[in-house]
């Protein structure tokens, strides 16, 4: 990935000109097929699936959506967790020349019948019901006497291949329209910068509803190589390598957020890593020299960076850092754009701006997106005529990124040029935040935006103005959380008498008071953590991690700020207090401190599943005390906390670069 270094004002890779003509990733990967067809295609937790299989099982699902009206510029979605079925599904969608809508099956129901509305998709891959959406069962007993050869007919590069939602500006999500020649050109452009082979065996991270997904599925399955489903939910760092050690990955493609917590776990717990592993991407977030530094602290696996945005197909630019010094900079590179891709850097009158001086990010070329589904003045705003190229109808893409081109010829990310954040991998508009917080009957005012913490981390703090009739910050939580992503659910609530103006009348960001980072709303009436004993322990790391002063016995994790991320600490400094490995899969499964702890009572008095967890010394058989609780009322927190669960789960399981 090395290259000359560059000093135009305009950066565009080899191939920019060129659109890929009648491939696409169904067809490329039935190629695949012939070559290898007894090569492993996927693994996951229930097994392997050779590319022959994989291919007739996709073959079958296609014929059966084609019967039921699946066609080009239809919608499908999909709503699976990861793994053979999700795999089948998508290939099974692109075979039948519709396009598919990839949603999170821990969506909650709100968000998700209005994404399934939005999309026009009337076709569902999964369980459940949804009023005016037929659903198909993938693994329906009727699949297996449907045809398993090829369609004779492959989809046009111009079709619509998937739809996916990013946060948006006006209030509401914006469906991203990607075509089958633009994500076909992604795949080969992707196999080529990452060196692909058959030999290769490449993680698949990412959560179903990102566009990540397919840049972990299409660059492998178009070479040959086998995709390694990662277990469930999100496991911490030194449980992921486990799993790559034992699958003998040797791509692994994670989000940024995720790299730097796995960066200072290694500085915390020092051990080798994966020997199979040559290749680690990062991408989604800022990626910091001081990660990069600490990583190296450790390994000499070569790390590149990733950006890219859903409107440019995934990945658009890479940054490779193997055998470079660390930057100078306190943010890495995201060095030079991918094979068909084009990058301007322009002032506000859209003139370009020199090398060494910031402008907005602009992208062009083979894997721009078609633009926002049904949205034409969306897409006229942010897709808009390319004066540069001697092409009929080229466009850019405006992405309201801030970037420098360095005398290296590299990119360098500056920030964002409006009040778009990244919170823990994911886009996130304010805006949108703040109008879901308007539908709450009691709120007449309300506003979101993104603070800083000292340790670098971003959270989303509501400031919110109440009617006569109030609420309490836990009830406007809880209504956020029912209908948007846990990344865009503010951690922090403010209620005011009024909002803050200015004297042109507009909202002053100066005069808003920042809470501290741990001001969510607890758990209503929880009571406090009894002293002394298991649970006062584990209290106590929760509000180390939390930046707290008080956690209830009865406050879920998930609920008081915790996300995946910050589970990692509290299983680091865990299994030091206790002694012995405490397994992610518990943290999951036990978010309060009352449950955990008597899980981890009655594990250790043989009472319990193991979990997988080590033995050793470390929890004494009282130490459970106060733990008890009606069963009744014990049941109805697990059933409320399954959900926070899956939903936590997949906060740090990669958004759009």
């Amino acid at each position: 990935m090395e290259a000359e270094p560059m000093d135009s004002r305009a950066v565009a890779a080899p191939g920019a000109e060129q659109q890929e003509a009648g491939d696409c990733v169904s067809r490329l990967f039935e190629q695949r097929v012939r070559a290898d067809p007894g090569g492993v295609a996927v693994s996951d937790p229930t097994g392997t699936v050779t590319y022959a299989r994989l291919n007739a099982d996709a073959n079958r699902l296609a014929d059966l959506l084609v019967e039921r009206g699946a066609a080009a510029e239809s919608v499908v979605a999909i709503s699976l967790p990861r793994g053979r079925e999700l795999v089948t599904a998508v290939l099974a969608v692109l075979k039948s020349g519709a396009g598919y809508l990839p949603l999170d099956p821990a969506l909650p129901a709100r968000r998700r019948s209005d994404l399934l509305a939005a999309a026009g998709a009337w076709l569902l891959i999964g369980t459940g019901t949804e009023d005016g959406v037929e659903t198909v069962d993938p693994a329906a007993p009727e699949l297996a006497a449907r045809p398993e050869h090829d369609r004779p007919q492959a989809p046009a590069p111009g079709d619509l291949a998937y739809v996916i939602f990013t946060s948006g500006s006006t209030g509401r999500p914006k469906p991203v329209a990607v075509t089958h020649g633009s994500l076909a050109h992604h795949a080969q452009a992707i196999r080529g910068a990452f060196g692909l082979t058959p030999a290769d065996r490449v993680l698949q991270f990412a959560n179903p509803g990102f566009d990540v997904l397919g840049e972990e599925l299409y660059p492998a399955l178009v070479t040959g190589a086998a995709v390694a489903v990662a277990p469930a939910p999100v496991p911490p760092p030194v449980e992921l390598e486990g799993f790559l050690y034992e699958q003998g990955v040797t791509l692994a493609n994670l989000p940024t957020p995720y790299w730097d917590q796995w960066a200072r776990d290694l500085d915390a717990q020092p051990r080798p890593l994966p020997a199979a592993l040559r290749l680690l991407v990062v991408g989604s977030d800022t990626a910091y020299t001081h990660t990069l530094a600490a990583w190296r602290r450790h390994s000499a696996v070569p790390v590149v960076n990733a950006y890219g945005l859903t409107e440019t197909t995934i990945t658009a630019t890479l940054h490779d850092l193997t055998d470079r010094p660390l930057p100078e900079t306190d943010t890495l590179p995201i060095g030079r754009p991918l094979p068909g891709v084009e990058v301007h850097l322009l002032d506000a009158d859209f003139a370009p701006v020199p090398a060494g001086l910031p402008g907005e990010l602009h992208l062009g070329g083979a894997l721009l997106a078609r633009g926002y589904l049904g949205r034409p003045e969306q897409t006229a705003e942010r897709f808009v005529p390319d004066p540069f190229s001697g092409r009929p109808g080229a466009r850019l893409y405006r992405t309201g990124d801030l970037a420098r081109l360095g005398a290296d010829g590299e990119l360098h990310f500056l920030g964002r040029s409006d009040d778009q954040v990244k919170i823990r991998g994911q886009r996130v508009e304010p805006t949108e935040v703040s109008a879901a917080l308007l539908t709450h009957p009691a709120v007449r005012q309300a506003h979101v935006r993104a603070v800083s913490d000292e340790g670098g981390d971003t959270r989303l703090v509501a400031y919110a103005v109440l009617e006569p009739e109030g609420a309490t910050a836990a009830e406007l939580r809880g209504h956020l959380a029912a209908q948007l992503l846990p990344a865009m659910v503010p951690a922090s609530y403010v209620l005011l008498d009024e909002l803050p103006l200015t004297a042109n009348g507009k909202i002053d960001q100066r005069a808003l008071p920042v809470p501290a980072p741990a001001a969510a709303p607890a758990a209503p009436a929880s009571p406090a953590v009894p002293p002394g004993g298991l649970e006062a322990r584990i209290a106590a790391i929760w509000c180390e991690v939390l930046k707290t002063d008080r956690v209830g016995v009865d406050d879920s994790f998930f609920e008081i700020g915790g996300h995946s991320l910050l589970l990692v600490q509290v299983q680091r400094k865990l299994s030091a207090e206790l002694g012995r490995p405490v397994n992610g899969v518990e943290l999951f499964a036990h978010p309060t401190v009352r449950t955990l702890a008597a899980h981890l009572a009655a594990r250790e008095a043989g009472e319990g599943p193991a979990a997988g967890a080590g033995e050793g010394p470390g929890v004494g058989a009282g130490a459970g005390a106060g733990s008890g609780s009606d069963e009744r009322a014990e049941a109805r927190r697990a059933a409320r906390t399954q959900l926070q669960q899956r939903r936590a789960a997949r906060q740090t399981a990669g958004g759009a670069r």
